[in-house]
């Protein structure tokens, strides 16, 4: 569900967004002076053409999240100096060939996605450390192509911090309260990662805070601006997209989900898939727009209905919509009202973004995807891949409809997910002789299809006809994850996995990313020491907090520094400071 109308609200009366707006901003503790997200000034006309000639300043936030714990140790490798000797000495020297003691990948396995970051050293926990060497996993091909082009960077030892100064010496002599609550767990870590405020209980993530910021509800809902959801989640409910007002609308890999029972004999509208003139006030008794009240303008965006709505299905829709024109006195039915005439808007929009990469009208991105996807043991149409293909289609579409003087938004924000991380077995998975790796199973197979599936992206909304290089300088894409894993292996066979560790390594795309760079700092891979937080096992403790990595990002969409934007939003920054060493976005692009 989307409530994605900007109803003017009577601010005489109580409302839900207000009544919401103002417990939820309480419980994170935000100041007086700025104590509502609906206060707040929209950034960047969201949802509204600026002033010149009707251009549109459009961003779309890409979230990947790799569910169940990336393992990075296996991801972003040291390769040169005493950084690779403590990752052997931590990890295990496997070989591909008899066997597999421990996780380590071998060097002469690493040459082929070999990289040299043009920002030498200055992540390097003590000078010299990687020697400015390092190497991708061997399934990450597309990614090292991204990273050489400078359109990637990654971001070190990021994680869930609740505060500064947590070191292996007081780490189990700390209070609760100065580490996040349920460290090592799935679900504790995925709310914190999404939601940026690890000590409170959850009520909002920060995306869905973002959105909320991006809309202003004051400013009344604007016919003419009326456009796709600001979120928007191709894999289900999530905790990234949840705001005070704003709400993810849930997209399957198929499009939006039509009202069930009501496709009889429904027409398309001008704009290609859409049930009502979008163009004009729908729902709204009187005017030349769309009016279920109306005997005569009903369905059809020219005239009266026709005869194909002549039919059960038909009548029974516009039952429907009579019921969503209504008004309502009571607040809850007037609630409920607005979020299914939202869902009715919505499937029409979502459908008029799609018609522009369907095939029909330009060209489709199926071959984008079946091209990177070419010789891998993974198809490319699977779900994270297609999860990816949507979204490159809603952001290429939406945008066409904005170029074109349609209904479309200028922010949006999409949340898509992978699972299957929680590698505790069998993580390099080997073949049937036991005498190599089985790249369709296993570490290697995630992230053959996560690289892929990234590539794929960037080749569509690089290349589209409706796309291009300028779009994608619109698009920024960041991965998070529950947490990364240990250093050292629960096994020395080839059954061994890697356990729940805590800080790891993220990854950033976009036209924006000041790429083929390194940021943060990376972790001293010291077991038994250094940053190892507890034990011997090499859980780091993260050198960059959530918030100061999701702030970086907030501001490129358009949320002002300080106490006017991104001190609301992230209610912990201020305890971080915003991270000299984080400067992965150029903001002029």
């Amino acid at each position: 569900m989307n409530i994605f109308l900007r109803k003017t609200l009577d601010r005489s009366k109580p409302n839900r967004r207000d009544f919401m707006v103002q417990s939820t901003c309480a419980s994170l503790g935000i100041t007086s002076v700025v104590n509502t997200l609906s206060q707040l000034t929209l950034i960047g006309a969201a949802s509204k053409a600026n002033a010149a000639g009707g251009a549109s300043d459009f961003k779309a936030l890409v979230c990947l999240f790799l569910n169940g714990g990336n393992d990075s140790n296996n991801f972003l490798i040291p390769t040169g100096a005493q950084a690779r000797a403590d990752y052997v000495l931590g990890r295990g020297t496997p070989t591909y060939q008899g066997g597999l003691g421990g996780l380590g990948l071998s060097l002469s396995s690493l040459s082929a996605t070999g990289i040299t970051p043009d920002n030498a050293g200055a992540f390097d926990p003590s000078p010299g450390y990687t020697n400015n060497n390092f190497a991708l996993h061997p399934a990450c091909g597309p990614l090292k192509t991204l990273f050489d082009a400078g359109k990637l960077g990654f971001v070190c030892n990021v994680g869930t911090l609740t505060q500064p100064g947590v070191t292996r010496a007081n780490f189990n002599s700390l209070p609760p309260s100065a580490k996040p609550p349920q460290l090592f767990s799935h679900s504790d870590q995925q709310t914190q990662w999404q939601s940026s405020v690890p000590d409170k209980p959850f009520t909002t993530g920060w995306g869905g805070r973002v959105s909320d910021f991006l809309v202003n509800p004051s400013a009344g809902y604007n016919a003419t601006s009326a456009g796709l959801a600001i979120g928007v989640s191709l894999s289900g409910v999530n905790s990234f997209q949840v705001g005070v007002g704003e709400q993810p609308y849930v997209v399957g890999t198929g499009g939006a989900t039509p009202f069930s029972g009501f496709t009889g004999g429904s027409p398309s509208s001008n704009y290609g898939g859409a049930l009502v003139d979008v163009s004009k006030k729908p729902f709204v008794s009187g005017t030349a727009g769309y009016d279920p009240l109306s005997g005569t303008n009903n369905y059809l965006t020219t005239g009266t209905i026709g005869s194909a709505t002549n039919t059960a299905a038909g009548w029974r829709l516009r039952a429907l919509e009579q019921l969503m024109a209504m008004n309502h006195a009571n607040l809850l039915d007037g609630e409920h009202q607005a979020v299914s005439k939202s869902a009715r808007l919505t499937e029409g929009l979502i459908s008029d973004a799609l018609v522009y990469t369907d095939g029909t009208t330009g060209a489709s991105l199926d071959s984008y995807f079946t091209a990177a996807f070419n010789n891998s043991a993974t198809a490319a149409n699977n779900d994270f891949a297609n999860q990816l293909k949507m979204i490159a289609r809603l952001i290429i579409g939406n945008k066409k409809l904005l170029a074109d003087g349609k209904p479309g938004n200028d922010r949006m924000v999409f949340f898509s997910q992978q699972g299957g991380y929680d590698t505790h077995v069998s993580q390099i998975a080997t073949n049937n002789t036991n005498t190599g790796v089985n790249t369709a199973a296993g570490h290697h197979a995630l992230l053959d299809t996560l690289s892929k599936s990234v590539k794929a992206f960037h080749d569509a909304i690089n290349g589209h006809q409706f796309g291009g290089a300028a779009l994608w300088n619109d698009v920024l894409g960041f991965s998070a994850s529950d947490f990364t894993r240990t250093l050292t292996p629960n096994k020395t066979d080839s059954t061994g996995g890697s356990d729940h560790g805590w800080g790891g390594h993220a990854f950033v795309i976009g036209g924006a990313i000041k790429g083929k760079k390194i940021y943060g700092t990376f972790p001293l891979l010291t077991t038994n020491g250094g940053i190892d937080c507890t034990g011997n096992r090499g859980r780091w403790i993260p050198s960059t907090s959530v918030d100061q990595y999701a702030a970086k990002i907030a501001q490129w969409m358009g949320v002002p520094s300080g106490s006017s934007g991104i001190d609301v939003i992230f209610p912990n920054l201020s305890r971080f400071g915003t991270g000299t060493n984080l400067d992965f976005i150029d903001y002029a692009i």
